[in-house]
Formats: structure tokens, C-alpha cells, sequence
């Protein structure tokens, strides 16, 4: 007879996470959540799944030592349904049993349970547990997520939420990563987006090396870190890289331009709207959300009563549109990005350049 384990898969009748429930109720102890799990998944009831919310440190130390004797199939799904619960019941907290998957023999759940934590906000106790992933995980996937999920507590040092020791902890600890020429190239990706959240001196540079780097996959980081870094001596550099015939390097330009505000991108960021690469448009949507305006709101405001794909992800960028410029998102004119520009002409070489054809033009 075959084993249910090996091929569990959850019927969609299951499926109780829907935005018009009340979140279910367990009736089960987790002792007996965790017997029922290994020993007969496909009779557990999904509502007895939220016992892994919120977990008390005695049922966190039952979790730990019963996890691994799960059947591996039956654990991909129920961490899949559990985040899956986690954004639509407010009240649902998995950071205990994340925790606990940091060290699940399966990679995949390792570097799941890292990209669940990167959504959440930094904790410190964490940090460690983190860095140890990043640090000592058999798998590049794993570190490459553990370095990405450090950047919220690069940030956080920076606002001064996080102990100084232990964000200049994390810090050396992502700089040595990218000193280190034999590391994995996803690792040394991530590493470099979350240092960028870092005003120490030097970064700046790294970012720069990273963009004339002889690896695409570097490149775009770079792009990216030119964001996380919220640096507008970037701005030319990143609105030149929206004609790259790459489009990795088109998406990420256009994020960028977004997070740095580059107003003066905005005539380029419309006609990109039609690009070719899905990946690009939705990246240009972003930006639109970002910079505002009535034209931007415009576009957007199209896009999201069309039948086009990127109609939802319209609907978002308005919301955050309304987030990030108010109200007032409307009435506000785009201004001349040169006017913010020109302060900064003693600080660094790039900012002399009069307008953006001096960086070349791709062919």
C-alpha cells in the first residue's frame, strides 16, 4: 500500500483561508497536531494548522524535536498554506516556527522560511540564526536568501532601531562576503543590495565596481543596491540604464527610478509601459506608484480599468501612490530633476555631466 506521505497534497476543499472567514479555531493540542502530521497528514483538518501560530517556548521546543519526523511533502505544504494565512489573518505569527525551519534538512524550506522572514519586520533575536545561514548553509540559495533578509537589519541599524554592535555585526559580515572574489555570485548579489542600505564609507564604491562588473548578474544588483541606497547622486546613471537592451537591466533601472524618485524620468518611464518583458512593465508600474503626479496617475489609472495583466499591479501602485504623495498627488507638478541636481556638482563627478547622452547610448 502506498504511503499517503510520499504524494500529500492538500484537496482545495481544504482550502479555509478565504478573506471572508473568521480565522479557524484548533482543537487539538500541538502534541497531538504533530502525532496526526507524521503519522496520518492527509486527516488533519487545515484549521488545526494554526496551532503554529504564536508559538509558546514549551510548544517550540516540541515543534523542533518532533518537525523533522513530518513527511518532507507534508512540510512543503503546510508552511505553503501557513504563509498563505499569514497574509490574510492579521493575527497569525509564524516567526517561532521559521525560526525553527532555519535548520529543516530541506533547502528549500530553509530558503522559504528566510524569504518569509525578509518580510517581516527585523527582529534581533533572529539576526544570529540568520547569519549563521548565511554564513554556513551547504546551499547557495540558502545564503543568497540569508544575505538578502539582512538588509532590513542594515536598515534598521542605520534608523538606529538595532544595537550598534549587532548591526556592525551584520555588516562585516556582508562585506566580507563581498571581498571575497570565491563566494557564490547570488550570494555576493544579495549581499551587495542589503550592504547598500549602509552609510558607511565605501559602499558607494562597492556599488560602483558592482556596476562595471564583467557579470550581468552583478550589474543588475547594483542597479538595485543604487535604490536601496536612496543616493539621488545615482539618478542619471540609473534613467541612461532604461534604454539597456537587457531587460533585467530595464526592470531594475526602472524600480530604481522609483525609489531615488527620479521625476525626470517620467517620459521614459510611460513609453516603457509598452515593453516588450512583463517583468519591465510591472517594474515601471512601481516606479509610477512612487513618483506620482497627474500624468503618472493617469497611466495608472488606465492600466487598472483594462483587461491587461498588469491591471492589478495598477491597482496597487495607486495605492501606494496615495501612501507616498498624498493626496495632493494630482496637483503636484513634475519638477525639473536638474534643480535638485546642481547642489550636488562638488560632490561627485557624475553630477557634472549635462544631460544624459554624455553616458553613451545603447545600440
Amino acid at each position: 500500500m502506498t504511503d499517503p506521505r510520499s504524494d500529500y497534497e492538500p484537496e482545495e476543499s481544504d482550502d479555509l483561508f478565504d478573506e471572508e472567514l473568521p480565522r479557524p479555531q484548533p482543537t487539538l493540542t500541538v502534541a497531538e497536531l504533530l502525532q496526526q502530521l507524521i503519522v496520518a497528514p492527509e486527516q488533519v483538518a487545515p484549521a488545526e494548522w494554526f496551532l503554529f501560530s504564536d508559538l509558546s517556548r514549551a510548544d517550540g521546543a516540541l515543534v523542533r524535536r518532533h518537525w523533522n519526523q513530518i513527511a518532507l511533502p507534508v512540510r512543503v505544504q503546510l508552511l505553503d498554506r501557513l504563509a498563505r494565512s499569514a497574509d490574510e489573518f492579521l493575527d497569525v505569527d509564524l516567526t517561532a516556527l521559521l525560526t525553527i525551519l532555519l535548520g529543516d534538512p530541506d533547502s528549500r524550506l530553509r530558503r522559504r522560511a528566510l524569504e518569509l522572514l525578509d518580510e517581516g519586520e527585523p527582529d534581533a533575536s533572529l539576526a544570529g540564526p540568520i547569519l549563521q545561514r548565511l554564513q554556513q548553509d551547504s546551499s547557495d540559495e540558502v545564503r543568497a536568501a540569508a544575505a538578502a533578509a539582512l538588509g532590513h537589519y542594515v536598515l534598521a541599524g542605520e534608523l538606529e532601531e538595532l544595537e550598534t554592535a549587532l548591526a556592525m555585526r551584520i555588516e562585516n559580515a556582508l562585506l566580507t562576503v563581498l571581498a571575497d572574489d570565491q563566494q557564490p555570485l547570488a550570494v555576493r548579489c544579495k549581499a551587495l543590495e542589503s550592504i547598500a542600505y549602509s552609510e558607511e564609507n565605501g559602499v558607494r564604491q562597492l556599488i560602483e565596481d558592482a556596476y562595471y562588473s564583467a557579470w550581468d548578474a552583478l550589474r543588475v544588483s547594483a542597479l538595485v543596491a543604487m535604490g536601496n541606497s536612496v543616493d539621488i547622486r545615482w539618478r542619471r546613471l540609473v534613467r541612461a540604464e532604461l534604454r539597456n537592451p537587457d531587460p533585467a537591466m530595464r526592470a531594475a533601472a526602472a524600480r530604481t527610478c522609483g525609489e531615488l524618485e527620479a521625476k525626470a524620468a517620467l517620459s521614459t518611464l510611460l513609453d516603457l509601459l509598452e515593453d516588450d518583458e512583463e517583468s519591465v512593465r510591472l517594474s515601471v508600474i512601481f516606479a509610477l506608484g512612487r513618483l506620482g503626479g497627474k500624468q503618472a496617475r493617469q497611466a495608472l489609472e488606465q492600466l487598472a480599468a483594462s483587461d491587461r495583466v498588469e491591471a492589478s499591479a495598477a491597482e496597487l501602485a495607486l495605492e501606494d501612490m496615495l501612501f507616498y504623495t498624498g493626496a495632493e498627488a494630482v496637483r503636484i507638478p513634475l519638477y525639473d530633476e536638474a534643480e535638485d541636481e546642481d547642489v550636488l556638482d562638488d560632490l561627485d563627478p557624475w553630477d557634472s555631466w549635462e544631460d544624459d547622452e554624455d553616458l553613451g547610448e545603447y545600440r
